[in-house]
């Protein structure tokens, strides 16, 4: 295998018009790495407490979100109970047992009245009368005298 290098560029020559090629370096600055290593550990260390910190206050939901879950499944428990209590207490052979306990007897055959007149809770629409010097029209529908 062979490898073409590429050819070298001749070095430029030093014109002593730019100035000086050579500078004096003054002395490094002295860095404080102590003070950064310890910046470092007070930063790592609130970060960890943190993180610690969360870890905490998420068991401590997870513990609340339990216990209300536990509320929840008592409570559905409870209301099928209720639900079936009711159920027990709507049977027809219950309230005829019941109203029989009180001295109750069975209705005869169902009897009604009819009305000559529509009221306004059957659907139907009604005559409305204005009678002069009322301004509400809905008065004589609302009233008792009607």
């Amino acid at each position: 295998m062979s490898a073409v290098t590429a050819p070298l560029k001749p070095a430029q020559a030093h014109d002593p018009a730019r100035g000086p090629r050579l500078q004096v370096v003054e002395e490094p600055v002295r860095r404080h790495t102590v003070a950064f290593a310890l910046l470092i550990l007070l930063v790592m260390g609130v970060a960890i407490f943190a993180a610690v910190s969360l870890n905490a206050l998420a068991a401590a939901a997870s513990v609340q979100a339990r216990e209300l879950d536990a509320r929840v499944v008592e409570a559905e428990r409870h209301y099928a109970q209720l639900v079936a209590d009711v159920a027990a207490l709507e049977d027809p052979a219950r309230i005829r047992e019941a109203a029989a306990d009180l001295g109750l007897i069975p209705a005869d055959v169902g009897r009604y009245l009819p009305l000559d007149r529509n009221l306004p809770a059957d659907g139907a629409p009604s005559r409305v009368e204005v009678r002069e010097g009322l301004t509400d029209p809905l008065k004589p529908v609302l009233s008792v005298e009607r």
